[in-house]
């Protein structure tokens, strides 16, 4: 199940702007604010299910041969015992580093409180819907000229897309 997600998230061709999303799809897709916040906000009993967390290798986007090393942290994000979101989150070491320390023990807390208290700087935010009609979005935050990206995967069982 986890493999298909990260499959779908990797695979994803990200859109920008509203193109053909309803005005709900719009509301969740491109909000703007913490979707932590946003969930806190609607659901009766949010909770986060930490699927893994683990430090990997990723190829740089530079013209450079080396891997940069990525701490991934994956949940489910859910209301009660139904599973809501599947989120990934990637940070790079220098960012843990230097200012995201604390990430590497959030356990069960939502990534997205410790984010929103930081008052990044989002440089994207896109979303797609695969094949298989799930929809996702893509958002890149800078603290302080450190990068971290989230994407979030909206389950079929999310009931407000």
């Amino acid at each position: 199940m986890y493999t298909n997600y990260r499959n779908i998230l990797s695979a994803c061709k990200w859109k920008v702007g509203a193109g053909t999303l309803s005005l709900t799809q719009q509301e969740w897709l491109l909000h703007e604010g913490s979707l932590t916040q946003k969930l806190l906000d609607v659901t009766s009993n949010f909770n986060v299910e930490v699927v893994q967390e683990k430090w990997i290798a990723k190829n740089s986007q530079k013209m450079t041969a080396c891997n940069e090393q990525y701490w991934r942290r994956e949940v489910l994000l859910k209301d009660g015992d139904t599973n809501w979101i599947f989120a990934q989150t990637l940070v790079p070491k220098k960012t843990i580093e230097n200012i995201a320390q604390s990430v590497l023990r959030l356990g069960n807390e939502p990534i997205g409180l410790w984010l929103f208290s930081q008052q990044p700087t989002r440089t994207k935010l896109e979303w797609t819907q695969a094949e298989n009609g799930l929809f996702a979005r893509r958002g890149v935050y800078e603290i302080n000229g450190y990068s971290l990206e989230i994407k979030e995967l909206f389950l079929a069982t999310f009931p407000y897309l």
